[in-house]
């Protein structure tokens, strides 16, 4: 999820498409986020709520930051989107529970603010001053013999043991991204934002079907 927060100009859903490399997008149909934030087919759909554009891009665009090694450095849509978005903020957030995995990225005139990555059982990659809405989190964490750890109130099971930082998937990623979307998915409080608000759902071009040859057709209509 890319959210482009208080952009100072309108921008059409198709030229934005085509800033960003695509080019052989159409669009589809009319979706709610909760349905085209994990979508799972390789679509790009746009939304606009509290200010923000939001672009849900199925992993197309945030890939790159999957597997750099260079925290400070930006990848091709932040420059992208920096350029036609002067003065705004452009974050991205993304996670997956499979390998507690979680990323968020934060960019601001072609400058990175704040990078960060966690996936389990790998170092920690990150950029940049921590962000107000993580150092909420880090409040209640303490360093143990080089390992952070956390005070299980954070989880829902509220057992009394510490847990690790990739652990916080949820807490880490969807607390950044409240920063511009003003609530916390998977709180109970985003039902405007996930199923009460529109965006447009734009899908690869479909093949036009080739024509059979004459060659081909007059064998059919000898069979």
């Amino acid at each position: 999820m890319i959210i482009i927060h208080r952009p100072y100009r309108a921008v059409q859903e198709d030229v934005l498409l085509r800033h960003l490399n695509f080019n052989d997008l159409e669009f589809r149909e009319t979706t709610t986020m909760e349905n085209c934030i994990y979508p799972g087919d390789k679509s790009i759909s746009i939304g606009y709520y509290n200010e923000n554009i939001i672009i849900c891009e199925d992993y197309l665009l945030t890939s790159y930051l999957e597997v750099t090694d260079d925290p400070a450095g930006l990848a091709g849509y932040e420059e992208a989107l920096s350029l036609i978005f002067p003065g705004s903020e452009i974050l991205t957030v993304a996670c997956h529970a499979s390998v507690n995995y979680h990323l968020y990225s934060l960019v601001k005139n072609g400058e990175k603010l704040r990078f960060k990555r966690v996936i389990a059982s790998s170092p920690i990659l990150e950029y940049g001053d921590r962000l107000a809405e993580e150092e909420v989190i880090y409040a209640d964490s303490r360093v143990i013999e080089g390992k952070r750890l956390f005070d299980s109130r954070w989880k829902e099971d509220n057992h009394n043991h510490a847990i690790t930082e990739d652990q916080l998937m949820e807490d880490f990623a969807f607390g950044v991204a409240q920063r511009h979307l003003g609530v916390k998915i998977s709180s109970g409080e985003e039902n405007a934002l996930m199923a009460g608000t529109p965006f447009k759902k734009f899908v690869k071009t479909s093949p036009m079907p080739l024509k059979p040859s004459a060659t081909l057709r007059s064998w059919w209509r000898f069979w």
